[in-house]
């Protein structure tokens, strides 16, 4: 493959030629399909709420709890570039197809980066997303600074990782599957290795916002993929990068009060101050806010997506899912408590699976969910 170094004086100047809009998609390669889910987000922003769900485990036990509670099952799916780097492969590319070819439900990528901890031993060294700075057992020192700067070994490691993603996004075009693409999520924090760090907070936003713009030029540029729709996840304005390069601004909400259902006014004001008009999304959340709170407040977060696992499912001993005498997978009753999420996904404002316009029907899904 030839040699494509990102120009990012070039970029951005190119960049600001250009108007503004919160209509149109940034990348100029977008198909059909691509633009048409981006139209129908634009239709029912401010006025409806998607409903969505992000996964990792295989048996996707989360959507057993929807399905028991509501007869229906998130609307968007989120799904995690991750596993990429892992040599038993991409499951998680994989399920995302071919639930959005199956049923036509909508797809949001996420990108948990793994890095080595150590360069001059990448074979034998830990590979982390996480940053030294936190207290997880596997973590890395990857250098983000590092990472941006051409001819060094991280510089080429970066490369070579956005290529690969690249790949993988690939395959979703070759399916005809538009994705809702957030790379560097959470950048405002220092959690993760390409995050802001609190003893250097300028210099490593400004290599956070240089990442992006290479992960940008290079998917748009230089593989020149047509299905991608750009949500940005840096929650700051320090971190905010140029317009021109997101279609939407995401927020990732743990609330850490119990029984949190509020609207987020605040956040989702901020986030709107920094979106330059776009699209504002609850691309993460602990707690599905009420949609009665949202409409009380004014509030539209486009969609929101519960993590995996916990905040979704109960758990009981050994970290297993609690299971009922039938044998299926509790709701969590810390972030779903009663009726919440039945009560919501009835509401005529909530967008679920079946009321997508571009869902296929109920014989499309897996046979145990195809029954009323």
């Amino acid at each position: 493959m030839r040699e494509y170094i990102t120009d990012i004086d070039k970029l951005l100047s190119e960049l600001g030629k250009r108007p503004v809009s919160a209509d149109r998609l940034v990348s100029r390669n977008a198909s059909a399909d691509t633009v048409r889910l981006f139209e129908y987000l634009k239709s029912v922003y401010g006025k409806k709420f998607i409903s969505g769900q992000q996964y990792l485990q295989r048996e996707e036990l989360e959507d057993e709890v929807y399905f028991a509670e509501t007869g229906d099952l998130p609307a968007i799916r989120g799904y995690d570039l991750m596993d990429m780097d892992k040599e038993r492969g991409d499951d998680q590319v994989n399920r995302a197809i071919k639930w959005a070819t199956d049923t036509g439900c909508i797809i949001t990528m996420c990108w948990h980066w793994y890095a080595p901890d150590d360069m001059d031993d990448t074979e034998h060294c830990d590979w982390s997303f996480y940053y030294k700075t936190t207290s997880y057992d596997r973590k890395t020192s990857f250098d983000l600074l590092k990472a941006v700067e051409y001819g060094t070994p991280e510089y080429e490691f970066a490369v070579s990782r956005i290529d690969k993603a690249a790949a993988a996004l690939r395959e979703f075009e070759k399916a005809g599957v538009p994705v809702l693409f957030r790379p560097l999520h959470e950048a405002n924090g220092d959690w993760f290795w390409w995050g802001r760090r609190k003893n250097a907070p300028a210099e490593t936003a400004a290599a956070y916002k240089k990442l992006w713009y290479m992960i940008f030029d290079r998917i748009e540029n230089f593989h020149g993929l047509s299905n991608i729709i750009w949500v940005w996840n840096g929650q700051d304005k320090e971190m905010q990068v140029h317009p021109n390069t997101f279609d939407i601004a995401g927020d990732d909400i743990y609330s850490e009060r119990d029984d949190d259902h509020g609207a987020q006014k605040e956040r989702f004001e901020l986030m709107k101050e920094m979106s330059r008009g776009k699209l504002v999304t609850l691309s993460e959340c602990g707690y599905i806010p009420a949609p009665e709170e949202m409409r009380k407040n004014g509030v539209n977060w486009l969609w929101w997506l519960p993590w995996w696992g916990s905040f979704t499912i109960q758990y009981g001993e050994n970290n297993r899912p609690s299971l009922d005498e039938s044998g299926k997978p509790r709701k969590t009753e810390k972030y779903m408590r009663g009726s919440f999420l039945k009560d919501t996904f009835a509401d005529s404002d909530v967008i679920t699976l079946s009321k997508l316009p571009f869902f296929k029907g109920k014989d499309t899904l897996p046979e145990k969910f195809r029954k009323q």
